[in-house]
């Protein structure tokens, strides 16, 4: 993957194109933005460069040994360390300074890349800290998280950042009618929910996203009816259940489907409607909620999103929602 083949950070690529050609190229970046807008894409980009065997001094060719081996995590010198379940472990860690200490079979430059800097734990970003502080020579190491924030500040003074931006709408349309499984109709039912990124997980999950929306929209105008409540309450056991995700599409639909009564109720553009296939639908959600419970709604959603989060009882929790939805229509 080159540099030419990344959509919407011109900006990130300029200052990597000029750090390097001014012999200026910090032993550590570290790369922040939303998720899925092309931070790994460039850290592996970036191995590209750095090492490849026939670039143009621009950019890698992507067609060179080299580039392919890098491209499908095959590279000797080049290393991405991930979460092992929810943390990066410190035996990762030793393992990933093991590495650094060997001998570079044929790179440039070794790079490691830390994707999801975030899940560092304190033990083991405090076993990180003095190799990310002075690394071997011809080694380059990048962090990639969603905000500095999400790290310790011993970890992001040592760093280089890198600010990755949301893309435009059209440059997701672009990158997601690449994608040969995806037809143009499923391509626009899954634009608006990227809000400035490619959302990859949605494209496994295109047949439940689409049923939990119109099973959602059916409820929020039809919820009158006794038998509503019931068919409510049962489903939330099964889009509750530990291997659905169900539950998350619907908390996101939620947001959004709110977002627009709300967009709605204070004359905003239409235009810039997240949801406007269902606007029939929205019109009776501005008459059925009133502004400031809607303006309240996404901190109550924030709330339990957590609570699920620390393993409260997600059926249950999602039940007490719509109970609240109901009653408060």
């Amino acid at each position: 993957m080159p540099f030419s083949e990344i959509l919407g950070q011109g900006l990130a690529l300029k200052a990597l194109h000029h750090a390097q050609q001014s012999g200026r190229l910090p032993h550590a970046w570290l790369f922040t933005g939303p998720p899925h807008v092309g931070k790994s894409k460039t850290a592996k980009a970036l191995a590209q460069w750095l090492n490849c065997e026939c670039g143009n001094g621009e950019d890698a060719c992507g067609q060179c040994p080299t580039c392919w081996q890098i491209a499908e995590h095959n590279y000797p010198d080049c290393m991405v360390l991930e979460p092992d379940g929810k943390n990066i472990r410190i035996a990762q860690v030793h393992q990933a300074l093991r590495w650094l200490q060997l001998r570079a079979d044929r790179a440039k430059v070794r790079v490691l890349t830390v994707d999801g800097a975030q899940h560092f734990n304190r033990a083991s970003a405090n076993a990180f800290l003095k190799t990310l502080e002075e690394p071997p020579p011809r080694t380059l190491i990048v962090l990639i998280a969603e905000a500095p924030a999400q790290l310790l500040e011993t970890l992001v003074s040592r760093c280089q950042l890198m600010r990755f931006r949301p893309l435009a709408d059209e440059q997701v349309r672009t990158i997601l009618a690449q994608n040969p499984k995806l037809s143009e109709a499923q391509v626009e039912t899954v634009l608006p929910w990227a809000l400035g990124s490619v959302p990859a997980g949605l494209i496994d999950e295109l047949e439940t996203l689409e049923s939990v929306q119109q099973q959602t929209v059916h409820w929020l105008t039809t919820h009158s009816a006794p038998e509503a409540l019931e068919e409510i309450l049962c489903e939330m056991g099964n889009w509750g259940g530990a291997k659905s995700e169900a539950w998350r599409l619907m908390l996101d639909f939620l947001e959004r489907w709110f977002r627009d009564v709300s967009w709605l109720q204070h004359g905003l553009p239409e235009t810039q409607l997240l949801c406007p296939e269902f606007r029939d639908s929205l019109d009776e959600g501005v008459q059925r909620f009133s502004k400031r419970w809607v303006l309240e709604l996404p901190e109550r959603l924030t709330r339990l999103r957590e609570s699920i989060e620390l393993n409260a009882n997600k059926p249950l929790a999602l039940e007490t929602l719509w109970l609240h939805l109901l009653k408060t229509a």
